[in-house]
């Protein structure tokens, strides 16, 4: 806990993170959180002008910022069950997840027990007043939509959204089925046949029974055997500039980073800064510095990693030496998954996947790994349910496109792919991604976009997916969108058309 409220505000609140923890079950990953009674900080930190809290996720750690005042322990509270299910669930519909954070938001420790789902008064007065959305409308609502509004909890998409969680979760009939709803929501069933089939109810009778409820009063408080911490057991620590300027990093605040670290000299922010303006060598001597002299933190040896990787030098000794200090680094794991299934060490690969989606089991492309993974090893089964997983991760078109392509190409109605020998056999130099064919053409053109299209004369359109982890040599890593008129060697994933290695060829 970063806190400058002072000493009470600080461990009342590290004492509601450490309550929701027991409560919630422990974490994935590390967290820091902080409590901002000057805004001045948090001002410049927050994503919206009106957002009194907010959670990011980090490689290192995860990360949650309050502005304190009256509503604070709750506002906390929120942003903790956000953190929760970005580490434990696959990816939720969105009333769903911000329904149950703010049912749990209320959560009041009661000597040994918790009372959960106290009424929140704003939500009630809102949706006595305001006409609601139907069924479709509310089950449907993604970030993008008019409706929804991250920085207005008061709003009406909070309040509805909160009230049907609060019946699913306290009334008899619904929340003996949630399991079974969180079951098919898994595995991919829409929203509305979930409903159907878990609580033998329309999802607009669900939504005729929460706002019966709302305007009858009748909201019972659910309570939870447990114990309850009556004193923090962590360290609060004041608000230092490196404690903000970690949070500005993390939250891609590069100028406030800058500005804070410019005035520490210690390795670690400096080769953070350096890596931040580009500068790729000073990083790489700022990161070696720390690694030298034991740091205690995994960050210089997994950017350190990530460089040398880049300029094709050794870097696996460095990426284990970074889950040995944090094993809850997830692209650690994911990273070094790639290199053994480069090195058809499938076994070594699928338990490091594993380590991964545990840890994030939202990310897309850890389960894309794993699949194909699992599916060269003759895993078809299990790569099929990796597939469904990716499909449930995706969240943006490019992630949809491949999702799709790779539920197809895992199906179990093909016949299943010798175990460790790839369809094609490519030298160790052209070990990508995983990718299982090589092809010559002419690059005419690199048009970009989401997800950008290399358009290869004899080869066809190649998808660049994941830039980060494509192999180029021969030339320089930097293309301009538009006409190229280059002659290259490509490697890339069949099914998928997924681009994993460019060699210029003179």
């Amino acid at each position: 806990m970063i806190s400058d409220s002072g000493e009470p505000a600080a461990r009342r609140a590290l004492a509601r993170m450490q309550q929701m923890e027991r409560l919630l079950g422990r974490r994935q990953s590390q967290i820091r959180a902080y409590l901002f009674r000057d805004d001045r900080w948090f001002r410049d930190l927050r994503p919206v002008p009106t957002a009194r809290g907010f959670y990011q996720s980090g490689p290192e750690r995860d990360f949650i910022a309050v502005l304190s005042g009256p509503d604070d322990l709750r506002a906390l509270s929120h942003e903790f069950v956000h953190a929760s299910l970005e580490h434990t669930t696959a990816r939720r519909p969105l009333w769903l997840e911000e329904g149950v954070a703010e049912f749990y938001s209320t959560v009041t420790p009661e000597k040994d027990r918790w009372l959960i789902g106290r009424p929140i008064e704003d939500h009630i007065r809102v949706l006595r007043r305001a006409d609601w959305l139907s069924a479709r409308q509310l089950f449907t609502v993604a970030k993008a939509s008019s409706v929804y509004d991250e920085a207005n909890r008061a709003g009406l998409f909070y309040a509805q959204s909160w009230a049907v969680v609060h019946l699913l979760y306290t009334q008899p009939g619904y929340r003996e089925h949630l399991p079974a709803f969180a079951e098919l929501l898994d595995d991919g069933v829409p929203v509305e046949e979930a409903c159907l089939r878990a609580f033998r109810r329309s999802a607009s009778q669900i939504l005729n029974d929460a706002r019966q409820r709302i305007f009858t009063g009748a909201l019972p408080v659910a309570a939870v055997d447990g114990d309850p911490l009556d004193a923090p057991r962590v360290q609060v620590d004041t608000a230092t500039e490196e404690a903000i300027a970690e949070l500005a990093l993390a939250c891609n605040k590069t100028a406030l980073a800058t500005r804070l670290y410019e005035r520490q000299q210690r390795p670690i922010p400096l080769g953070l800064l350096a890596l931040a303006r580009g500068d790729n060598v000073e990083a790489l001597r700022y990161f070696n510095q720390a690694i030298a002299a034991g740091a205690p933190d995994s960050t210089p040896y997994f950017e350190a990693a990530m460089l040398l990787r880049d300029s094709k030098q050794p870097f696996e000794p460095l990426l284990r030496q970074a889950v040995q200090r944090n094993p809850h680094h997830a692209e650690a794991w994911f990273l070094l998954g790639l290199e053994a299934a480069k090195r058809e060490q499938l076994e070594d690969a699928i338990d490091a996947y594993q380590k991964a989606t545990a840890i994030l089991p939202r990310q897309a492309n850890f389960w894309h790994a794993m699949a194909l993974a699992l599916r060269r090893a003759g895993r078809r089964e299990e790569a099929a349910r990796a597939a469904l997983k990716c499909r449930l991760a995706a969240a943006t078109d490019a992630e949809r496109e491949m999702a799709a392509a790779l539920n197809g190409f895992v199906s179990l109605n093909d016949p299943a792919p010798p175990v460790r020998q790839p369809a094609v056999v490519i030298p160790d130099s052209w070990q990508g991604l995983q990718g299982d064919a090589i092809s010559d053409g002419l690059l005419e053109e690199l048009v970009c976009g989401d997800p950008a299209v290399m358009r290869i004369q004899g080869v066809g359109e190649l998808r660049v997916l994941r830039p980060r982890e494509i192999r180029i040599t021969g030339g320089s890593r930097e293309l301009a969108c538009g006409p190229v008129n280059r002659k290259v060697r490509v490697g890339y994933i069949r099914a998928t058309r997924e681009l994993v290695s460019v060699e210029f060829v003179p």
